[in-house]
């Protein structure tokens, strides 16, 4: 198994050095989101600086964003996303322009739909597993000795439990929502 480590742009840049020099001797897969994701300058002096590639794009939302990453040299790993990119077609094009600099894409988050965009690109490597979301889904992702199976149904894959959901629901929070909706 490999391991990944998530700052969630927690680290200013002598910080993040300092962490990143730390973690080196573990042969990490990546260091995820190690400074605040407009610091694209300290991107490329943090990924110039260590063995661990950077990760990046939970919190980038343009194709545009994700090429300056991989143009400067700023990431080894993209996480695009297709709920934060605008669907399917902005997905596929930047993972197409990642393949192009050799950068292999780990999405993140909504594991159901990114295990088949993953199937359909070169460069696909990973899908991330978020287990709890098991619990609000009809059926989960299929995962035989580590490997996801991307699903075979018409859609999205993403069958959710709206009894589940409805169940975890804050009354006042969603009350409030609803009250509110024009």
């Amino acid at each position: 198994y490999e391991i990944m480590t998530d700052a969630n742009q927690g680290f200013a840049r002598d910080n993040a050095r300092r962490r990143a020099e730390a973690l080196a001797p573990f042969n990490l897969a990546w260091i995820e989101e190690p400074l605040p994701a407009d610091d694209i300058a300290g991107h490329v002096s943090l990924a110039a600086s260590t063995p661990i590639p950077i990760a990046v794009g939970e919190s980038l939302y343009s194709i545009r964003h994700f090429a300056e990453y991989a143009a400067r040299d700023a990431c080894g790993i993209i996480q695009v996303d297709a709920g934060r990119i605008g669907g399917i077609t902005p997905w596929l094009k930047v993972a197409h322009m990642a393949e192009g600099f050799d950068i292999p894409v780990c999405p993140h988050f909504l594991m159901e739909l990114h295990a088949s965009l993953v199937c359909a690109v070169q460069n696909g490597r990973y899908v991330e597993y978020i287990p709890q979301l098991d619990e609000i889904t009809q059926s989960g992702l299929r995962i035989e000795n580590g490997q996801a199976f991307a699903p075979e149904t018409p859609g999205l894959g993403i069958d959710w439990d709206l009894d589940a959901i409805a169940g975890r629901a804050i009354p006042e929070f969603t009350r409030s929502i609803t009250e509110a909706a024009p």
